[in-house]
């Protein structure tokens, strides 16, 4: 049985963790995936049973940057698209594949979103087929400023971001103040991050498969989820998932999570297997 969402071109295949809602262990020795990574950037990786088809389906992670603390849920429609802030979309024709960025705008709180693509640069923005080398992962890195074109609160959020679809080009980590000059021969102090304008600080994920490809400025479009990472990813009204905490100011790395056993897909190219993030702040 699959679900349908009712909003424009990107459900998310929600990835299931083991541990739901608790908070993400900090790379406390800056050695892993989050300590090797480039200032503020995240990696994401995306794996699925049998080798990604791109020609009929595409992968989507949905992320909550609003700060309310609600998880991206496949029952978007129920709950008017709570926690959708930004997506990151892969999808292709012809055997290959791009990433693109997205933006959920609500011109208000009670209006359906907009679904609205940043503009990003190669350097901020790199998709890595076959990063496994069986043709079922992919790896993505990206600037976390492309979260910044969030231009509005999730339902029930309080913040209201100014408006901006073009991603800002200045860095996501940088010195909070200026030190003060230290004695000779004694180490400086490590600058602090600085959260990134418009967009909280923890932040809530989910992974997705929908059937198509994506389109631009696409409002409410009755998109089929093929799979997710809850316990029932074949109904629409699915609610069971529930995204650990991203702390953008830390260096972490989630580890392996896997999809609740559940009705997956049983196109295997479309059955979510495992994914994991890392962030450097």
């Amino acid at each position: 049985m699959i679900r349908r969402f009712g909003l424009a071109v990107v459900l998310v295949t929600a990835l299931m963790i083991a541990a739901c809602g608790r908070q993400v262990t900090p790379d406390k020795n800056g050695t892993g995936p989050g300590g090797g990574l480039p200032a503020g950037f995240m990696q994401i990786k995306y794996r699925v049973a049998q080798p990604f088809n791109f020609n009929s389906y595409s992968y989507v992670i949905v992320f909550n940057t609003s700060g309310d603390g609600s998880t991206p849920r496949a029952n978007a429609v129920q709950t008017a698209y709570q926690g959708y802030s930004f997506a990151i979309i892969v999808s292709g024709a012809g055997g290959t594949a791009t990433a693109t960025a997205w933006n959920f705008y609500r011109p208000s709180n009670t209006a359906a979103p907009l679904f609205q693509q940043i503009l990003a640069t190669p350097q901020q923005l790199q998709l890595t087929l076959n990063s496994n080398g069986q043709n079922t992962e992919f790896t993505i890195l990206f600037d976390r400023t492309l979260a910044s074109a969030y231009t509005s609160p999730s339902p029930g959020a309080t913040a209201t971001p100014t408006s901006s679809a073009t991603p800002t080009a200045s860095p996501s980590a940088s010195p909070s103040a200026s030190p003060s000059a230290s004695p000779s021969g004694s180490p400086s102090p490590t600058p602090s991050p600085t959260p990134i304008s418009n967009v909280a600080t923890t932040w809530q994920f989910n992974y997705f498969v929908t059937q198509g490809s994506i389109q631009q400025n696409t409002q409410v479009g009755g998109y089929t989820i093929i799979d997710s990472l809850g316990a029932n990813p074949s109904g629409a009204t699915d609610a069971t998932y529930t995204s650990l905490n991203l702390d953008t100011l830390t260096a972490f790395d989630t580890g392996p999570f896997y999809p609740q056993p559940g009705t997956h897909a049983s196109d295997q190219s479309a059955n979510i297997a495992s994914g994991d993030i890392s962030s450097s702040p």
